[in-house]
Formats: C-alpha cells, structure tokens, sequence
C-alpha cells in the first residue's frame, strides 16, 4: 500500500512536475499531477495513455484503486459534468469506483527516458540531440542520425510502435543521414525548428500534422513521416510504466487500447 504522495514521489522521480510547470511560464498549456483525488491510500494502479470509459472499466474489472494517464483526464477548464458527455462522463465514473486519477503529461514529454526520447529510440535513433531544452537535462524535440530510406523507417516504426496507420512524403529512394522527431501533436514546433534553423534534419517525424504545415516543409525540401498520435506515444507510456512497476511493491497494470493503433 502507498500514500498516494509516496506515489507521486515515485512518478516524479522519473518526471518532475516542474518540467510541466516551467513549460506554462514559457507559454504552454498543461494540468498535470493529481486530478482526482478519491483517497490517500493506493493498493494498485492501472496506466493508460487516456482516460476513457474503457479504460475505466478496465481498471474497475482489475479492481484497481487509481490510473495514471498522459494526457490529462481534465485538459481545458470545464464548465460542467455529465454522464452524457464523452469528456466527462469518465471522470464521473471514476470517482464513482473511488478511484484516483493521475496525469503526468508534458512533464513525462520532455524527460530523461520521457516519451518523446523513447520515440526516437524506437525508431533507431543514434547520436541524440536534443533541440528545445526546458532545462539544463530535459527538453523537448530529438535530432538523430542514422542511414535509412523513408520506407525502412516507415517499416521500422510500424514494426516497434506497432501501427500500420503511417504516412510519409518524399523520395523513397534517398538514404537520409538525419532525423528529428517530436512526440504528440508537434507539428508546430517542427516548423518552428526548421525555419529557426535549430535543425537541419532531412526527415521530420510527429503527429496531428495539418497540410499547411505538411506544405510548408515539404516546399522547403523536407520529408516528413506522420505517425498516428496514440502509437506515437503509447509506446513511450508503457516504458514509462515498466519503470514504476519496478520501483514499487503494489500491482500495477497496463491498458493499451487497440482502438487507436
């Protein structure tokens, strides 16, 4: 059995919550750490990328006292909770089994071992950069160097991520000798990094990318391979998981929802 602040020590040990917040004081948005808080005591966890009915149910059919999420159960401020509502109703039903929910986001992004270096990795990396620094040893973005064609990455990363729902855009044919990855919906900051000139990587690699933003790097010579956000980043929330499950002496469980793979 855990206190649940015991637990979050745990958590934290890998991803400090002050990763997330010195990221809001540079601009972004987050709500990570506990977001329902049914009890002190924890007696085993259920880890899911999301928390959804399904996941709920889940954790309800292992007997599970609290879930911990990556994208956080309560995003944006809400005015509102009904069973009726998809956003919502889970949380309802959460702290109707009594459970605790917690969510370790953007600080788990950017970690030592986080989810977006564990994308990088799983996609071959070698000679890792990292282009955004939140601080002195976390950030945020991977430029890597390997020798690989699109469709061997593409091949490499529905293999390990374990998706056939890939796209890619460019030459099939060319050798590139150097990526940069982002996990999540980092369209955005892939653009920034190549028109800053904080990366020169031939091959730019994320999720959610929008086709002005797919116009926009493949007009300046990049290609692009756009992975589906759920495989993205389930695979680095279930190294995330191995970690904990190590490192404490309650049960501990993984829910990957196939739905989205």
């Amino acid at each position: 059995m855990y206190n649940i602040n015991e637990f979050m020590r745990v958590l934290e040990g890998i991803a400090p919550l002050e990763l997330s917040i010195k990221q809001i004081e540079n601009g972004a948005y987050d709500n990570s750490g506990i977001i329902v808080k049914s009890h002190d005591n924890i007696g085993s966890v259920l880890f899911a990328l999301d928390l959804c009915s399904v996941s709920v149910e889940r954790a309800k059919r292992l007997k599970v006292d609290t879930i911990v999420t990556h994208h956080p159960a309560i995003y944006a401020p809400i005015k509102n909770l009904s069973v009726d509502d998809v956003t919502t109703a889970p949380i309802l039903k959460a702290i109707k089994y009594n459970m605790n929910v917690i969510s370790m986001h953007l600080n788990l992004d950017v970690a030592d071992g986080g989810i977006d270096q564990e994308l990088c990795l799983a996609l071959g990396a070698k000679n890792v950069k990292v282009l955004d620094y939140v601080d002195q040893t976390h950030g945020y973005g991977r430029e890597f160097g390997g020798l690989m064609t699109l469709p061997k990455l593409k091949e490499q990363a529905q293999k390990v991520l374990e998706t056939k729902k890939i796209i890619t855009y460019g030459s099939k044919t060319t050798v590139f000798e150097k990526f940069a990855s982002f996990c999540g919906g980092g369209s955005s900051y892939a653009l920034d990094a190549v028109k800053k000139g904080q990366t020169d990587a031939q091959v730019i690699i994320t999720s959610d990318m929008p086709h002005h933003v797919i116009k926009e790097l493949v007009e300046m010579g990049k290609a692009i391979m756009v992975i589906p956000h759920y495989s993205a980043e389930n695979y680095g929330f279930n190294k995330f998981y191995e970690r904990v499950k190590n490192q404490i002496s309650v049960p501990a469980y993984y829910f990957d929802d196939k739905r989205f793979s």
